[in-house]
């Protein structure tokens, strides 16, 4: 997904290098933007090439992303090169991050733009990891992923009678005596 598409040429780089792990078919885009003047159909064409299943919405993320974000799918990538003001970027990234599953990856272009580094700035360092990259060739872009952490359950009695945790996808046995740290 991405927000602020332009002329789609990031559009079309972000598909082609999906559609060096994923059939074109698999690759599905979704791509918000103004789309003022001929770039609407200039990104659909671009798009329409790669092969790819792609949406686009027209208008101001303020509005369409969210109605757009009940119906879309949790995304793999999130590219957000919206509005630079810092309700403007707030407002992309509260709706973006319900569409994060757990290795997500969200870039927010233009770090350096106040409002945008304000919010950026906000994010909670205790549910996301948050890494600044400065590329030779571009602007200050933040990279935002969700937090991995381990998770316990214990099991009072499983159906094969025994005690138990959940560590992650693993099931460990434990003696009637032992206790889970958490």
């Amino acid at each position: 997904m991405e927000i602020g598409v332009l002329n789609g040429e990031n559009a079309r780089m972000m598909v082609e290098v999906a559609t060096k792990n994923f059939s074109p078919e698999e690759v599905e885009y979704y791509g918000f933007d103004f789309f003022s003047g001929s770039s609407f159909h200039q990104v659909e064409q671009k798009l329409g090439k790669t092969g790819c299943k792609f949406r686009l919405f027209k208008g101001d993320t303020i509005d369409t992303l969210p109605e757009a974000v009940k119906t879309l799918p949790k995304m793999d990538l999130i590219f957000i090169d919206g509005g630079k003001s810092y309700a403007e970027a707030k407002s992309d990234w509260e709706y973006s991050k319900t569409l994060m599953h757990d290795e997500t990856a969200v870039f927010i272009h233009n770090y350096y733009f106040s409002g945008v580094k304000r919010m950026v700035d906000n994010i909670s360092r205790d549910k996301y990891q948050v890494e600044i990259i400065h590329p030779s060739n571009d602007s200050d872009t933040a990279l935002v992923k969700k937090k991995k952490g381990t998770w316990r359950a214990q099991l009072q009695r499983g159906s094969d009678g025994e005690r138990g945790t959940f560590e992650g996808n693993e099931r460990r046995g434990l003696s009637k005596d032992e206790e889970l740290e958490w």
